[in-house]
C-alpha cells in the first residue's frame, strides 16, 4: 500500500505555499520498488473551472459560456496528455438537481491532505458562494458545503497555516472575510465570523460603491484604455489575499483599484484580519516617482519566492512585474504581537512597509503597446529559478530567470522570452507536480493547451496537446490519495529534528523547504514492508492519518500555549 502522503504530494504541498502560507510539517518518504512508483504518487487530476453567466462578470469573456462549470481530467506525466474523467454542474448535484449548474466558478483551493477542494463563484450583482467538494482519484465530487462570501465577485481563496480558517477576497466590493473550516473534514463550521472592509466601516457611507457594473452600464473591465482605467479605479478592488510565508501573520492583499499592496495584521488564533498596518505603492505609476510610468500599475497578484527573501506582484494595467525585498525582522517582530494590545500594534502603523521595491520589468516586449494587454496570473515555478507571467492581448506566457546571486540583485528578473500560448486570453496556467508540463486555460479561444517546460533553459513548448473547455478560467492541480490508502495502516516512526520555534510562532518550512535540519521538522519513514524504522527512541505502528492528525495537533497546541504565556 503506498503511504498517504507521498514524496510528489509533498513537492506540491511546498510549491504551492498559499495553501497554507506556512506548512505545519514536512514528510519524507523512503524508496518504493519501481512498480509501485505509480500508486506512491496518487492520481494527478486537474480541476479546470469554466464561466457560465457573462451577465454576472465585471469583465467580458469573448467565448462561449459554459453548460457545465467544471471540467476534471486526469493527467498522464509520460507525454502531457489528458483524459476527461468528469463534467460536473457543481454545487447542485448535493441536491440531486443538475439542471442548474454552478454560477461562475473563478478560483479552486486544494487541500491534499484530506482530498477537499474549494471553489468561489465570481458574481458582480450577488455574494459570491464558496463550495467544498471531497475529491476522488476517479475525479468524483462529493459536496459537504458551501457559504455565502460576504462580497461581490469572490476572486480568491486563502486558507491559513492552521487549516481551521478559509480567507475569502471578494473583487467587486473588496471585502475581505474569514470563514472557519473543519481540520479534520474541511468542512465549514459556520458562517463568516469576520469582515474586513478596506473601504471604511462596515455599513457606513464609505462603502459604498462609486462605479457601476457592466451590465448597469458600467466599463468592460477586460480593456486596459485610459477610460476603462479611470472608472476600475474609483473605488478600491482587492484581487488577492496572500499570508507571510514565514509567521502567517501578516496579510499581503493587491488593491487593483488603488495601486497599493496592503499589509494587514492577521490574528491567527482568533482567526481576524485586525486592521491596517501598512501601505505601500506596487510598483513605479505611485506619485513623485521619478521613474514613474505613464499609466497605473493595477496589482493583481502576489508570490513569493521559496527560498530568497523576495515577492513578487504582477501589475495588471501596466503589464509589469514588481520585484520586492521582504523584511524578514519586521515580520517578526509582527508576529509577536498581542492584538489584544492596541498600542503596540498601533506602534508599527505607519512604519516602514515589510516590502521594498527593488525591480520593475515588463512582461511584453517594449515595443508592443499596454493598451491591447493586461495580465493574468504569475506564479514562482517550483524550482525557485523562474518567474512565469501570462500576458491576455499578446497570448503570451513570459518567462524570467531568477538571479541566484547573493546580494543586492538576487531575485531580480531576467527575461527568458515571450511563448505563444496556441489560444486568446491565458487567464490562468497551472504546472504539473514535477514542474516539466505547464496547462494553459485559453478563456476566449475555449481551450486548455498542454506545454512542456525546460527545466534547464526555461523555455516551454507546446506538446500538441489540446482540449475544448469553454471558457476556462483556472487550473487547478490535485494529486489525489487513494482513501484507503490514507485510512490504512502503515509502519512508521517519527522523529523530530529539534524543537518547535522559540517564539511560538508558525514554522517557515515552505520557506525553506531544502532545509533538512528546520527546526521543527518532522520526518516520517516508511519502508516497503511497512515495517518501524528506529529513528527515534520508540517506534508505534499507527495509521498514518491518525498519526498526522496527532503530530499536527499537538504543536497546534504548542503554539497556542506559548502564545498566552506570551513567548
Amino acid at each position: 500500500m503506498a503511504p498517504a502522503l507521498s514524496a510528489t504530494l509533498q513537492a506540491q504541498y511546498n510549491a504551492q505555499h498559499h495553501l497554507t502560507n506556512s506548512s505545519l510539517y514536512s514528510f519524507t518518504t523512503s524508496s518504493f520498488p519501481e512498480e509501485d512508483a505509480d500508486s506512491n504518487d496518487g492520481a494527478q487530476l486537474f480541476f479546470v473551472s469554466s464561466y457560465t453567466n457573462f451577465d454576472r462578470l465585471a469583465h467580458g469573456p469573448r467565448g462561449a459560456e459554459a453548460k457545465h462549470p467544471i471540467y476534471i481530467y486526469k493527467f498522464c506525466p509520460s507525454d502531457g496528455s489528458m483524459v476527461l474523467l468528469n463534467v460536473s454542474t457543481g454545487a447542485q448535484e448535493s441536491k440531486n438537481d443538475t439542471s442548474t449548474p454552478l454560477i461562475n466558478p473563478a478560483f479552486t483551493r486544494f487541500n491534499p491532505r484530506i482530498n477537499v477542494v474549494y471553489t468561489c463563484t465570481e458574481d458582480v450583482l450577488n455574494n459570491g458562494v464558496i463550495v467544498a467538494y471531497k475529491i476522488n482519484e476517479q475525479g468524483a465530487l462529493q459536496h459537504i458545503g458551501s457559504v455565502d462570501a460576504g462580497g461581490t465577485s469572490t476572486c480568491y481563496i486563502t486558507i491559513d497555516s492552521s487549516e481551521t480558517h478559509l480567507i475569502a477576497t471578494n473583487y467587486w466590493n473588496s471585502t475581505l472575510t474569514v470563514i472557519p473550516i473543519c481540520y479534520e473534514t474541511g468542512a465549514f463550521l459556520g458562517p463568516i465570523q469576520s469582515t474586513y472592509d478596506p473601504k471604511g466601516t462596515i455599513g457606513s457611507s464609505t462603502t459604498k460603491m462609486q462605479a457601476a457594473a457592466k451590465i448597469h452600464g458600467g466599463v468592460n473591465h477586460s480593456n486596459n484604455d485610459a477610460s476603462t482605467i479611470q472608472e476600475r479605479q474609483k473605488d478600491p478592488h482587492s484581487h488577492a489575499l496572500v499570508l507571510d510565508p514565514f509567521k502567517g501573520c501578516i496579510a499581503y492583499v493587491p488593491d487593483l483599484g488603488k495601486d497599493l499592496i496592503r499589509e494587514l495584521y492577521y490574528d491567527r488564533r482568533k482567526g481576524k484580519i485586525v486592521s491596517q498596518v501598512n501601505v505601500l505603492p506596487s510598483g513605479l505609476s505611485a506619485a513623485g516617482n521619478s521613474n514613474t510610468n505613464s499609466k497605473p500599475d493595477g496589482p493583481r497578484y502576489i508570490e513569493f519566492h521559496p527560498k530568497y527573501d523576495i515577492a513578487y506582484v504582477v501589475n495588471e494595467l501596466s503589464c509589469t512585474i514588481s520585484v520586492f525585498s521582504v523584511d524578514r525582522a519586521a515580520i517578526d517582530a509582527l508576529s509577536k504581537i498581542d492584538a489584544v494590545d492596541d498600542t503596540k500594534l498601533a506602534s508599527f502603523t505607519n512604519a516602514a512597509p515589510t516590502l521594498k521595491l527593488i525591480q520593475s520589468i515588463k512582461t511584453v516586449p517594449d515595443a508592443f503597446p499596454t493598451s491591447m494587454n493586461t495580465c493574468g496570473r504569475v506564479t514562482v515555478h517550483p524550482s525557485g529559478n523562474f518567474v512565469i507571467v501570462s500576458n491576455r492581448g499578446h497570448e503570451s506566457i513570459a518567462i524570467f530567470r531568477v538571479c541566484p546571486r547573493k546580494g543586492s540583485t538576487q531575485g531580480h528578473l531576467r527575461n527568458v522570452g515571450f511563448f505563444h500560448t496556441y489560444g486568446e486570453t491565458p487567464r490562468h496556467f497551472q504546472f504539473d507536480a514535477s514542474g516539466q508540463y505547464l496547462i494553459v486555460a485559453n478563456q476566449d479561444s475555449n481551450s486548455i493547451a498542454v506545454f512542456s517546460f525546460n527545466l534547464s533553459s526555461g523555455e516551454i513548448k507546446f506538446t500538441g496537446n489540446k482540449y475544448r473547455v469553454p471558457s476556462p478560467n483556472f487550473v487547478c492541480n490535485c494529486i489525489v490519495q487513494d482513501d484507503t490508502a490514507m485510512s490504512g495502516d502503515v509502519g512508521v516512526s517519527v522523529s523530530a529534528s529539534s524543537s518547535v520555534e522559540d517564539d511560538g510562532c508558525y514554522d517557515d518550512n515552505n520557506h525553506n523547504q531544502n532545509q533538512a535540519q528546520h527546526n521543527g521538522e518532522v520526518m516520517i519513514h516508511v519502508n516497503p514492508n511497512h515495517e518501524a524504522t528506529a529513528t527515534a527512541a520508540s517506534s508505534t505502528v499507527l495509521s498514518q492519518e491518525e498519526l498526522v492528525l496527532e503530530l499536527c495537533k499537538a504543536r497546534d497546541e504548542i503554539r497556542l500555549l506559548k502564545a498566552r504565556l506570551g513567548e
